[in-house]
């Protein structure tokens, strides 16, 4: 494909940006005592790549004591204006547009802060002072946060709207004052000629906050207000409808945007889960947008434009929506990208450097660490060969994949895999490793990353049950799992092997999306009815279910227990297996139980290697365990440990 309409310029206000793609404000927490090199260098290394529009954010203007969000961009003192300066240079060198999201951060994400008209007095002034630092730094653009948990959110939304304020708080033109308020301060402020955005709700997806009409009242205010362009994103963090995770269909909801933009004249902003540059350039020729939010999409590969521009679409990175960025923000910790272990940092900017001694290496393994390992190695001018005794790469990622239908972790594996010949990386899958072989290979670094061992629980009379699976096998080998099964172990693992035997013969999304369109309530309440028959009881003994994952993700799978009818306990012991089933005692009320079954699976986890490091030592002068073979962790986890093992070989 060309992505006529991604590359094309795009107008905001008097500027254009060179391309279509947008990197729009996400917390990145880089900017602990202010802005400075890790900042510089995310932005600037997304502007190299070849992005059109970036908005750096949330940037802070409260000049009190803040809340919700460490290591924000503070703007709220004059300090701030030699740094951002630095950043636009940095960035418009390489032909990008910079702004900078507003919103003040006295308590972020809280409606319930108690405040006074002489508060809002304050917050506005404090809009209008930041913005015109902003201008003084030579950035292009600033943009009103109206949405997420910004304070100024709360004031639009009739849900959180409790404040009491005399003119502020009731009906639309008393909750729209603020906003409007804060637009002329920071126009007068700014100066007619510099572009104001404004990023908003398509949609609140709260009971009793505001819909997609009601959104298109908010923008055509705004723009009365002389706002140059609309960023329309889904629900605020409050909503119990998912927004990043993987539930959320690609661009799902930028159908929003089409409302807005149906509304006022002025360009839009839209994205949400848009990973690969065909599902951007779809956005953009629905017509429901002008320029296409691609955040996550950037952060895991800030070259996604220049691939895509270049016609090496394929060889893009994608998310797989496993919120660890999000995680990270509200954990206040800076970025991380499970991908991307660099991101954020500054060894992102500058790229790997040639190795001073490069030689051969071999990777055994070919998992999220031994890929990530290979691919480091070999583009840092190593001779690298991955051995993989299964017949297909990718180790436990191919197991992930398979669980309730993850494409993105598929579409992750498969980038993963396809890079490595652009580093000069041999593959040899169906090659199992022993010292002897990898002693005449010659290698002057050998990595082990050969994924862990499983742990199997000691339970009395595991061995006499008719149906004992591991939880791998219960994936490949679906027609070996019963009706009535319980899964030991509730971890990540466990979870979504739950959510996976649960779900098996429910209607596909599109398929309910059909129903929808075509046919009617009944035939769609019938269909949404239809799952497994089978009876999962998942269990953990210590902790609480999914204990290990990250917030953003847990959540919405537990969200899918309840609605899937899967029966969890937690905080038990297994006192024995058998013919009639797993007998277990709840430890909070010490009652006893035997869950009837005739499968049990075990996902109870697993443990390092450190027998592997054993056998291979002496096999080549320098031996690196990474991934689960030195500590069991994420797929994250084991990028981010591969990246750090190898880097400086």
């Amino acid at each position: 494909m060309s992505f006529a309409r991604l590359f094309s310029p795009g107008r905001l206000g008097p500027l254009f940006a060179q391309n279509r793609v947008a990197m729009p404000a996400v917390h990145l927490g880089l900017a602990a005592g202010g802005p400075g090199e890790a900042l510089f260098a995310f932005y600037e290394r997304r502007a190299r790549g070849g992005a059109g529009l970036l908005t750096v954010g949330v940037c802070n203007t409260w000049d009190g004591p803040t809340r919700g969000l460490a290591g924000a961009v503070d703007l709220s003192r004059d300090g701030c204006v030699a740094p951002m300066a630095e950043l636009a240079g940095r960035v418009h060198v390489h032909g990008a547009l910079v702004g900078a999201q507003l919103a003040p951060l006295a308590d972020y994400n809280n409606p319930g802060w108690k405040m006074g008209a002489g508060d809002v007095l304050r917050i506005v002034e404090g809009l209008a002072a930041a913005a015109a630092r902003v201008k003084a730094a030579g950035l292009d653009f600033v943009e009103l946060m109206l949405s997420g948990g910004s304070l100024l959110s709360y004031f639009l939304s009739p849900a959180y709207n409790t404040f009491a304020i005399p003119g502020y708080s009731n009906g639309w033109e008393e909750r729209l004052r603020a906003a409007r308020e804060a637009v002329r301060a920071i126009r007068a402020a700014c100066g007619p000629g510099f572009p104001v955005l404004a990023r908003i709700h398509g949609h609140e997806f709260l009971e009793g906050g505001y819909g997609s009409d009601d959104a298109a009242i908010v923008a055509r205010a705004l723009v009365e207000e002389g706002i140059a362009a609309i960023n329309v994103t889904g629900g605020g963090h409050r909503t119990r409808l998912p927004q990043i995770t993987m539930q959320v269909p690609p661009a799902g909801l930028a159908y929003l945007a089409r409302v807005v933009r149906s509304s006022v004249p002025v360009p839009i902003l839209a994205g949400g889960r848009v990973r690969v540059p065909r599902e951007a350039e779809a956005l953009l020729s629905s017509g429901n947008a002008d320029f296409v939010n691609a955040a996550r999409a950037l952060l895991v590969d800030p070259d996604w434009p220049r691939k895509a521009a270049s016609g090496d679409a394929g060889a893009i990175v994608p998310c797989m929506a496993c919120g660890a960025c999000f995680d990270a923000a509200i954990s206040g910790k800076p970025v991380r990208c499970s991908l991307n272990p660099e991101a954020g940092l500054s060894e992102e900017l500058s790229g790997p450097g040639r190795s001073a001694a490069p030689g051969r290496a071999i990777v055994v393994g070919s998992g999220p660490a031994g890929l990530t390992a290979a691919w480091e190695l070999g583009r840092r001018g190593h001779c690298v060969t991955v051995l993989e005794k299964d017949a297909r790469a990718g180790g436990a990622w191919n197991l992930a994949a398979m669980v309730h239908d993850r494409t993105d972790l598929a579409s992750a594996r498969d980038a993963f895999v396809a890079r490595l010949g652009k580093a000069g990386v041999s593959l040899e899958a169906g090659r199992d490793a022993t010292p002897g072989s990898v002693k005449a290979l010659g290698a002057e670094i050998l990595v082990l990353a050969a994924g862990s061992r499983r742990r199997t629980p000691d339970i009395l009379g595991l061995d006499t049950h008719p149906c004992v699976l591991d939880a791998a096998t219960a994936v490949r080998e679906q027609d070996r799992v019963g009706r009535r099964v319980a899964i030991v172990g509730a971890g990540g693992t466990g979870l979504e092997l739950a959510i996976h035997l649960a779900s098996l013969g429910e209607p596909r999304p599109d398929t309910l999306g059909f129903l929808a369109r075509y046919g009617n309530r009944a035939w769609l309440d019938e269909a949404l009815r239809v799952r497994s028959d089978r009876e999962i009881t998942l269990l953990r003994r210590r902790g609480f279910v999914g204990k290990g994952l990250g917030r953003s993700v847990r959540w919405t799978l537990m969200l899918d227990l309840e609605r899937l009818g899967v029966r969890v306990i937690d905080r038990c012991s297994y006192e024995s297996a058998s013919s009639e089933g797993l007998a277990i005692i709840d430890e909070r009320s010490g009652a006893r139980e035997i869950i009837a079954c005739d499968t049990i699976v075990l996902a109870c986890g697993s443990d390092p290697r450190p027998d592997l490091v054993a056998t291979f030592e002496g096999c080549a002068p320098r031996v690196v365990a990474v991934g689960d073979v030195a500590s069991i962790g994420s797929i994250g986890d084991a990028v981010r440990s591969a990246y750090e093992a190898v880097k400086d070989l």
